[in-house]
């Protein structure tokens, strides 16, 4: 009767040596490592590019929702002397009336309104005929601050009191300047996202207020 003999240096060849294990388990673990660390990259960099880009969204709403307040400002139908067109202007907050549904007052929705950079400098609220709305918070507005200029274009510089009921009437332009920083830094860089966005505005019911009969 035969019998196979397997040699013991066939039986070894067949399985791994525990050297060999531990590399093998040592380079899959470095592969686990470099996997895990790309994509934890990835990952801050879509969290940053997100919170970037709601930066940016936020600032671009409130700049165009100023746009369209202050386009307004100074509509007057009946020449009511109880209109102002900037009824506030300060560096950190503007006040704009007009009379949208000509009754002859700022009273009506929409017509008086009020743009302030919150104290501390952490957000900005806008009060319309004495609804507060907040449209930015918990950021930091770094260098943030509203401008004015007369119809030559020099700025009218709006110092801590704001600006005299004689030089409000000299402003034609307007411009927000609204400059975002997020309170998180960034893991990478630990420099927190950022974003910087202005408009001038003009008045335009002041630029064409002699095409009408007002006194």
């Amino acid at each position: 009767m035969l019998s196979a003999v397997v040699s013991p240096r066939w039986r070894s060849a067949a399985g791994f040596t525990l050297t060999e294990i531990l590399v093998t388990l040592g380079l899959g673990l470095v592969s686990l490592a470099t996997v895990t660390s790309f994509h934890h990259f990835q990952l801050q960099t879509l969290r940053r590019q997100a919170t970037q880009n709601d930066l940016q969204m936020t600032a671009r709403s409130v700049i165009d929702l100023f746009t369209r307040d202050v386009r307004r400002a100074g509509r007057n139908p009946n020449c009511s002397a109880g209109v102002s067109a900037i009824a506030d202007a300060k560096q950190f907050r503007v006040r704009v009336q007009s009379d949208l549904d000509g009754d002859g007052t700022p009273g009506g929705l929409e017509e008086d309104i009020t743009y302030i950079f919150k104290s501390g400098m952490n957000g900005i609220d806008r009060v319309a005929n004495g609804t507060t709305a907040t449209l930015v918070d918990n950021v930091v507005l770094e260098n943030s601050l509203i401008r004015y200029f007369d119809e030559t274009g020099a700025e009218i510089t709006a110092g801590e009191s704001g600006l005299a009921a004689g030089q409000r009437d000299r402003v034609r332009r307007i411009r927000l300047q609204v400059v975002l920083r997020s309170t998180t830094p960034d893991p990478q860089s630990m420099v927190p996202p950022r974003t910087w966005i202005a408009n001038d505005v003009d008045l335009r019911n002041r630029r064409f207020i002699n095409n009408i009969s007002c006194p």
